[in-house]
């Protein structure tokens, strides 16, 4: 941990404790032992355009929008709609929400622990937004532009329609996305041996550009036999990078271009089938085609990657809510997946055609689950969530190389949650986790400008985890919270990197690991200290893993987890003038790649992000926001073996990444 995370983590504490000593006013809105409730006066001083701009201002609580996995149990987010999750698992919550207008939203409900009729799907803590069911009409317009210091500047802007009568909803929106990479610039990479003699030095410039289009529309209503909801979006852009590599006697050039094509339709039913009984039904159907050309221009040779890859998922997914007593209700489901990845990939070397295992490649997968999970109420401070998912899946694969292989697991699950005061909540848990598989590893890939070859691999397997977790809350007032996490990992097939013949490497298992976690979660007002309508939010999250090299055999972290995590943020609301500012600093992260053939490390110091939001009388929101790398930075060192991993030469690549102002207007017509 460098110094200035540790001055600012002990100045951000000393304000807290200061203020906390201070702060026991303004109530918890308090609906039952694990609900909080939060009315639109409480968002008030921030004059929120959107849903998005509500819930991100609740205390204790940020939005994750899920894991982009196969099948829809895995994938979902944090924040329900009515009660309910989007239809579609490619419409993220956070696109929901910033369509969301603001004004009709009726409250939104803060559910800690296993709570009946609300679908937690594993996380401990949700955002239950309520909508109104009124008559409304919402057209919105978006203009926005990312202006880069020194290039490119992209522009982008969305419309937005919503319509809602009595609970019968209709929504359109269009958009120009633009596809961007904030850490480009200019920096220098130096080359060293072994005895720290120099081999290579050289300047970096870095350049990009990106744009498309998306669209959705969606449409619900109250129908004889319940609610249906049907949605379908689309998204088509190109992402273009350019990385030139200039020495006093050479010149590298690689060139990257991604064309992106995805749609997807999805329906949810839902019906009440008695007082007590309710069932949802879900089908969900994705299709994504990229192409993306790699090209590297050397001294001596002309290097080409291509690669075609087609990803379509079908879901149909039920679930039965069960209220057997007032104290407990049971929730069960089964879902139906079909997964398919075709991938056709080349790789030339001047011209000439080089071998990679799997470079053409079909994986197919049939997934099903059954899950059955029991909340009990034990009494007023005590409530306990058992049951289990029963998964089964066969993955087959074709093209150069054949392979099927089918794969049972169970996973339990049980938590409990205990209000020990009317301000305090100690949640625990216990449960296993099973990862989702990348089916983008079962094929063939490059990292041209790291001189890497990636083969493909039959034989992967999920990784699966036993997760023993404990949260302790605590609640000072309406606005100040403090939340602190422990949790113990025990994985078992820890997917990272292994050894191929003719010195290619693969994805793949390496055996078992553990991770050991320790988090804290603090948001503060500052009224109490006079700054009226700031808050303070502190962030940070320590984790240590530790797995088995499969070459070296040595003990050492699992690829790409960072081992801190740290965001400090300081806002505040100036009611009287219709405006907020803020300032969010990540002092910075790293994580370490490990590979048969070389480790590298990335490391990103002193983000600073500033903002300022003014609300104009005729409902015109204007934003800009500023950001700032202090640097970016990435050591790699290759082995010259592969057994004993002796330094062949040290690479040491130092960016100054660019800065960028982001400009948003925003109107909403009633």
């Amino acid at each position: 941990m460098n110094n200035k995370l540790i001055i600012s983590i002990a100045l951000s504490s000393f304000v807290a404790g200061s203020a906390l000593a201070q702060e026991t006013s303004a109530p918890i809105p308090v609906i039952s032992e694990t609900v909080l409730m939060y009315q639109p006066d409480f968002f008030a001083s921030s004059n929120p355009a959107t849903a998005q701009d509500m819930v991100s201002r609740i205390p204790g609580f940020n939005i994750s929008n899920g894991d982009d996995v196969r099948g829809f149990a895995g994938a979902g987010g944090n924040v329900l709609i009515n009660g309910a999750r989007p239809a579609s698992k490619s419409d993220s919550v956070s696109s929901v929400l910033g369509r969301t207008v603001a004004s009709r939203v009726s409250h939104i409900e803060l559910i800690r622990g296993a709570t009946p009729g609300i679908d937690m799907q594993g996380h401990s803590v949700v955002v239950n937004v309520v909508l109104k069911e009124d008559v409304s009409r919402q057209h919105t317009v978006v203009a926005q532009g990312y202006f880069f210091d020194g290039g490119p500047t992209l522009p982008g802007g969305r419309y937005e329609f919503n319509a809602n009568n009595n609970g019968r909803t209709t929504s359109l929106m269009l958009a120009r996305v633009v596809a961007m990479n904030d850490s480009t610039g200019h920096g220098t990479l130096i080359r060293t041996d072994a005895d720290g003699n120099t081999l290579l030095q050289e300047t970096i410039n870095n350049r990009f550009d990106g744009d498309g289009w998306s669209g959705r529309a969606s449409w619900s209503a109250p129908l004889r036999i319940g609610k249906l909801e049907l949605t379908s979006g689309f998204t088509d852009y190109v992402y273009e990078e350019w990385v030139a590599y200039d020495s006093a006697t050479a010149a590298r050039r690689y060139n990257t271009t991604n064309d992106v094509r995805n749609a997807d339709f999805a329906a949810r039913l839902e019906n009440q089938l008695n007082e007590r009984m309710s069932l949802e039904t879900r089908l969900i159907h994705n299709l994504e085609r990229t192409d993306l050309i790699n090209l590297a221009s050397l001294s001596n040779a002309e290097q080409l990657f291509v690669s075609d890859t087609e990803n379509q998922e079908s879901i149909l997914r039920s679930v039965m809510r069960w209220s057997v007593t007032d104290n407990l209700n049971i929730e069960s489901s089964a879902e139906v997946a079909y997964n398919v990845l075709d991938t056709q990939q080349r790789f030339t070397n001047n011209g000439n055609m080089i071998d990679l295992p799997l470079s053409t490649t079909k994986v197919s997968e049939l997934r099903t689950e059954l899950s059955s999970i029991a909340s009990w109420t034990v009494n007023d401070t005590l409530k306990i969530e058992a049951g289990t998912r029963l998964e089964r899946s066969t993955i087959k694969q074709t093209g150069g190389a054949g392979a099927e292989r089918s794969f049972f697991y169970p996973k339990p699950r049980v938590a409990a949650t205990w209000d020990m005061s009317e301000t305090e909540q100690l949640r625990v848990r216990l449960e296993r986790e099973l990862g989702q598989l990348d089916f983008s590893d079962f094929a063939a890939s490059s990292s041209l400008t790291d001189d890497q070859y990636f083969g493909g691999n039959l034989d992967l397997r999920p990784q699966q985890r036993w997760v023993a977790e404990a949260v302790y809350e605590k609640r000072f007032s309406e606005r100040a919270v403090l939340g602190l996490t422990l949790r113990h990992d025990e994985i078992s097939d820890v997917i990272d990197q292994i050894p191929l013949p003719a010195g290619l490497t693969a994805t793949g298992n390496i055996g078992d690991g553990t991770l050991d976690r320790a988090a804290v979660n603090l948001r503060l007002p500052f009224d109490s200290l006079g700054l009226t309508g700031a808050r303070l939010t502190l962030s940070a999250q320590f984790d240590r893993t530790r797995v088995t090299d499969p070459t070296s055999e040595r003990v050492r972290s699992i690829s790409n987890q960072r081992p801190f995590r740290g965001r400090v943020s300081f806002e505040q609301d100036l009611q009287q003038l219709g405006m907020s500012w803020g300032v969010n600093y990540n002092p910075y992260f790293r994580d370490t790649t490990y590979n048969p053939d070389q480790r590298r490390v990335r490391e990103l110091r002193n983000n600073v992000q500033l903002f300022t939001e003014k609300t104009f009388s005729n409902g015109v929101v204007v934003r800009a926001e500023y950001t700032h790398w202090d640097d970016f930075r990435a050591i790699r060192e290759t082995w010259s073996d592969r057994t004993t991993q002796s330094l062949a030469f040290l690479e040491q690549q130092r960016m100054d990444p660019r800065e960028f102002v982001q400009l948003r207007v925003r109107k909403t017509f009633g």
